[in-house]
C-alpha cells in the first residue's frame, strides 16, 4: 500500500475519533477542527516532500543508466549498428564505423558494408544468430538480433522488424583457433594396392628396386609435408601429417598417386597405392579408427585413390584409373564358404537386386537363389514393380521350351514384391543383396530394413552411403558384373552343383550387358566365367534375342540421338522429356548414351531423362578417357569409370545441365594436361 493511501486512512481514523469526541463533548468541536487542520497540513507537506525525494531519486537512477548506456555505446569494445525494416543503416557507433573502414554508411544494407551474402538482411532478420567474419586482417564475431521498430507514416504507426548488429573483435582467438586447427594431427594409412600383381615375375633385384623406389617416394613425400612415416609391413604404412598439410594435399589432388604410378623398375604393371586419411577424432583411438575406415573405403572403391575424412565429411581423390582385375580366387573361395554357412543357419533366404532390375541384377538374383534352393531352403526373390527384363528373359526362354527353374521350382513362382515378401521374414531370415550396395537403390527398402542378417555382393565402386550392419560384404570393383562374381561363387559353393542352360543364359546375359558385349571392363576372370557358362549351356543366340528392340524403340532412340548437342568438345548430351518412370525409359537412356560415345570426337555421352513425376535420371558413358563415375558422384550417383548414372528427385534437365558441363570440362582438361603420361589418372 502506498504512502498516500496510508495517510488517508490515518486521517479518516482521526476524523472518526474527533467526531466521536465532539459528539460526547460539544465544547471540543472548535479545538478538534484546528487540530485536524494542523494534522492534515503537516501530513500533506510530508507526502509532497517524500514524492519530491523519490522523484529526484528516480531521476538520478535514470540519468545514471543513460550515462552508462551512452558510455557503453561509445567506449566499450563492441561495434553496434541498427538497421531499419528496409535493411538500411539508421545508426551506428564510432567503433562500428572504424572497424568497417568505410565512410558514408547511412542508408546502406548489411551486405554492402560487411562481407555477407546477397540478401543477407532478409535472412538475418528472420532468425537471430552469430558468425565470424573477416575485415581486412581482423576477425569479428558478428551477433545479430531482430528488433521491432516503430515508424510513423501519414500519422499511422507502422510496426515491423528491423535488425540490431553487434561486432566483437576476436582476432586473437580466431588466429589461435586456426593455428590449432592447422597443427591438428591427421593420420593416414597407405596401402600398396597391387603389390603381388606388380611383383609377380620380377627378379629379386627388380623387386627390391621397385619396392625401394615406392618407399623412397613415400618417405620424401612425408618429409616434404613435415610429416612422419612408419612402415608396418611390405604393403602398408602409417603416416602422420598436420591438417594444413592435408589441405595442401587436397589442393593438389594427391598427386602422389600419379607419381607412384609412374615408377618403372622392370615392372609391366604400374604400381598403385590407396590412402585413407582421417582428421576427425576426439581420441587417438578414434582417429586411427577413422583412418582405417577411410582406407577400407578407398580399397572398396577399387584402390588407386585417396579418401579423406575431415570436418565430418568424406572426400574422394583419384580413383579415375581403370581397376585392375585380381587374378587370385582365394577371396572368392572364402566368400562362397561363408555364404554356404550363413545359408545353412537361415530358415528362409531372400535375394534382392536394385530397383528397375537389369539383366545383371536378374542373373545375379537367379544365381544366388539357386544356391539357397540347392540347400533345400525356402528361397524368395524380392523384385521391384518394374521387372520388364525378367519378363523378357522368361518369354524368350519359354519360346525355346526352356524353363527357368531349379529343383522343379520355377523362379517366376518365387518372385515376390516387397510388400508380399515382408510378412514372410523372420529373425533368422537371410537377405542377399546383389548388384547394389546403397539403400536408395534397393528394390524394397522395407525388406532391407527388416532384415537382420544381410549379405552384399556387388561390383560397383563403394559409395559413401553404403548399407551398414552386414554379415558379409563382397565388393569387387575389378569384376565386370555381379553375374561374373556369382558365377565364380557357384563354382566354389558346391562342386557337384550343376548350372542349367536357362540359369547359365541368365547369368551370361548379365555379363554381356555390363561389358557391352565384352568390350569394356573385362579381365581374364570375365572370360573364364563366360567360358564356364557356355559349357553349362548358355545360348548366345538367345542372348541376341534378349537384346533386340522393337521398331518404335529404335525410332525413339534415333530421335534422341538426332536431337543431341555438343555444348563443349568431347561431350554430347541428349535429353528425353515427359517420359514414364519405367524400365523402358531407363533402357532407352542407357542405349542412347552408349551410342553417343561411338560418335567421332565424343568422349562422354550423357542421356538425361525427365520423368512425368518430376524426377530425373542420367545415364553417363565414357570411351575410357574420362571417368564418368567421378562426375556422377558429384551429383549423388555412382558407377564405374565408363558406365555411371544418377537418379534425382524434383529436378529438371536445366537444373543439372550446367553442372554436368562444368564437371565434364574439368575432367577433360585434367586428361589433356596428363595426356603425355601413358598411365595418367584419366
Amino acid at each position: 500500500m502506498n504512502s498516500k493511501a496510508d495517510t488517508n486512512i490515518y486521517l479518516l481514523i482521526i476524523v472518526l475519533l474527533a467526531v466521536l469526541v465532539c459528539y460526547l463533548q460539544p465544547k471540543l468541536i472548535f479545538p478538534a477542527l484546528i487540530l485536524f487542520g494542523a494534522i492534515y497540513y503537516f501530513s500533506r507537506q510530508n507526502l509532497i516532500n517524500r514524492e519530491i525525494f523519490f522523484s529526484s531519486y528516480l531521476d538520478n537512477i535514470i540519468r545514471n543508466i543513460e550515462r552508462t548506456n551512452h558510455f557503453a555505446v561509445r567506449k566499450l569494445d563492441v561495434g553496434i549498428a541498427v538497421f531499419s525494416k528496409d535493411g538500411k543503416l539508421q545508426w551506428k557507433n564510432e567503433l562500428f564505423a572504424s572497424w568497417t573502414g568505410k565512410s558514408n554508411l547511412e542508408g546502406k544494407k548489411p551486405e554492402e558494408i560487411l562481407p555477407l551474402a546477397q540478401n543477407a538482411f532478409e535472412l538475418m532478420r528472420v532468425r537471430d544468430g552469430e558468425q565470424v567474419i573477416q575485415l581486412e586482417d581482423h576477425y569479428y564475431r558478428m551477433r545479430y538480433y531482430s528488433v521491432e521498430t516503430q515508424e510513423h507514416h501519414n500519422k499511422k504507426e507502422d510496426t515491423s522488424s528491423g535488425l540490431m548488429l553487434f561486432l566483437t573483435d576476436v582476432t586473437d582467438y580466431e588466429l589461435l583457433r586456426q593455428k590449432c586447427s592447422n597443427d591438428k594431427l591427421c593420420l593416414a594409412y597407405v596401402r600398396f594396392d597391387n603389390y603381388e600383381e606388380v611383383m609377380r615375375g620380377l627378379s629379386e633385384t627388380n623387386m627390391a628396386n621397385l619396392n625401394g623406389e615406392v618407399n623412397e617416394l613415400l618417405t620424401k613425400w612425408a618429409a616434404s609435408k613435415q610429416g612422419f612415416i612408419c612402415r608396418m609391413n611390405k604393403e602398408s604404412s602409417l603416416m602422420g601429417f598436420s591438417q594444413s598439410a592435408v589441405m595442401d594435399m587436397m589442393e593438389d589432388k594427391f598427386m602422389i598417386l600419379d607419381k607412384v604410378r609412374e615408377i618403372r623398375s622392370g615392372n609391366k604393371i604400374p604400381p598403385t597405392v590407396s590412402i585413407g586419411v582421417a582428421c576427425d577424432g576426439v581420441t587417438l583411438e578414434e582417429l586411427i579408427g577413422n583412418a582405417n575406415k577411410s582406407l577400407y573405403l578407398a580399397l572398396g572403391r577399387g584402390g588407386d585413390q585417396a579418401v579423406v575424412m575431415k570436418d565430418k565429411n568424406t572426400q574422394f581423390f583419384g580413383g579415375t584409373s581403370s581397376v585392375g582385375a585380381k587374378s587370385t580366387r582365394v577371396r572368392a573361395r572364402i566368400v562362397a564358404q561363408t555364404i554356404h554357412e550363413q545359408m545353412l543357419q537361415a530358415d528362409r533366404i531372400f535375394v534382392m537386386g536394385h530397383v528397375n532390375e537389369d539383366y545383371d541384377a536378374i542373373g545375379a538374383t537367379i544365381g544366388m537363389a539357386k544356391l539357397g534352393l540347392s540347400l533345400g531352403k525356402e528361397t524368395f526373390i524380392v523384385s521391384s514393380e518394374h521387372n520388364a527384363y525378367y519378363k523378357r528373359i522368361t518369354e524368350v526362354l519359354d519360346n525355346e521350351n526352356i524353363i527357368l527353374s531349379a529343383n522343379e521350382t520355377k523362379y517366376i513362382d518365387i518372385m515376390y514384391s516387397g510388400a508380399d515378401a515382408l510378412p514372410l521374414m523372420t529373425n533368422k531370415s537371410l537377405l542377399v543383396i546383389v548388384d547394389h550396395h546403397r539403400e536408395v537403390l534397393s528394390a524394397s527398402k522395407a525388406v532391407l530394413q527388416a532384415a537382420k542378417n544381410r549379405i552384399i555382393i556387388d561390383h560397383h565402386r563403394r559409395a559413401e552411403d553404403i548399407i551398414g550392419d552386414t554379415t558379409l560384404l563382397y565388393l569387387e570393383p575389378s569384376s565386370s558384373s555381379t553375374s561374373e562374381l556369382v558365377t565364380e561363387l557357384i563354382g566354389y559353393f558346391d562342386d557337384r552343383l550343376d548350372i542349367t542352360p536357362a540359369e547359365a543364359t541368365a547369368l551370361y546375359a548379365g555379363i554381356v550387358l555390363d561389358t557391352k558385349n565384352f568390350n569394356v571392363q573385362t579381365g581374364e576372370r570375365t572370360f573364364e566365367a563366360a567360358a564356364l557358362l557356355r559349357r553349362c549351356g548358355a545360348n548366345p543366340n538367345l542372348i541376341r534375342q534378349l537384346f533386340k528392340d522393337d521398331l518404335s524403340f529404335v525410332q525413339q532412340k534415333a530421335k534422341l540421338i538426332a536431337g543431341a548437342k555438343m555444348p563443349i568438345p568431347g561431350l554430347s548430351i541428349a535429353i528425353m522429356r515427359n517420359a514414364d518412370n519405367d524400365t523402358m525409359s531407363s533402357v532407352l537412356a542407357a542405349q542412347t548414351a552408349d551410342t553417343l560415345i561411338t560418335i567421332e570426337s565424343v568422349a562422354v555421352g550423357m542421356a538425361i531423362v525427365e520423368y512425368k513425376d518430376g524426377s530425373l535420371s542420367i545415364s553417363a558413358r565414357s570411351d575410357g578417357s574420362v571417368n564418368v563415375q567421378v562426375i556422377m558422384e558429384e551429383l549423388g550417383g555412382g558407377g564405374h569409370q565408363t558406365v555411371a548414372g544418377v537418379q534425382l528427385a524434383n529436378k529438371r534437365a536445366r537444373d543439372v545441365e550446367a553442372q554436368i558441363i562444368a564437371l565434364t570440362k574439368k575432367q577433360l582438361e585434367e586428361c589433356r594436361t596428363d595426356e603425355s603420361n601413358s598411365f595418367t589418372r584419366c
